[in-house]
């Protein structure tokens, strides 16, 4: 065997491995779990609180004031930004929230460790 095909099938096998540990950290993880940490992710490092935007929101596009859900993502990314007031002014119970979508992602990695692990 020369160097070559010593250095092609020593990269197959690196690839493979990869490959291999690729799908163990997404059966870990599971989909759901990675749109939690991707929302969450997207508002601690992307969101900038109290700004306009486009919502998705059906209360608020009907042309209701008060809906229930608004604000939560604000108080998640002030909570995010180490502000706590604004964060509780912005909505009472985004740190329940917080609190509520983390210990979800830690429940499902729980499961999906016992279930592939």
């Amino acid at each position: 065997m020369n160097l070559l095909q010593a250095y092609i099938v020593n990269e197959k096998s690196t690839n493979r491995t990869i490959s291999n540990k690729l799908k163990e950290v997404w059966s870990l993880i599971g989909f759901e779990a990675l749109v939690w940490i991707s929302g969450l992710a997207y508002l601690g490092l992307i969101h900038s609180p109290g700004g306009t935007h486009f919502t998705i929101c059906p209360l608020s596009n009907l042309g209701f004031e008060f809906c229930p859900g608004c604000g939560l993502g604000n108080s998640i990314s002030y909570i995010f930004k180490g502000d706590f007031i604004a964060s509780f002014n912005s909505h009472p119970l985004g740190i329940f929230a917080l609190l509520i979508i983390t210990l979800r992602i830690i429940t499902i990695i729980k499961n999906n460790r016992r279930k592939y692990a």
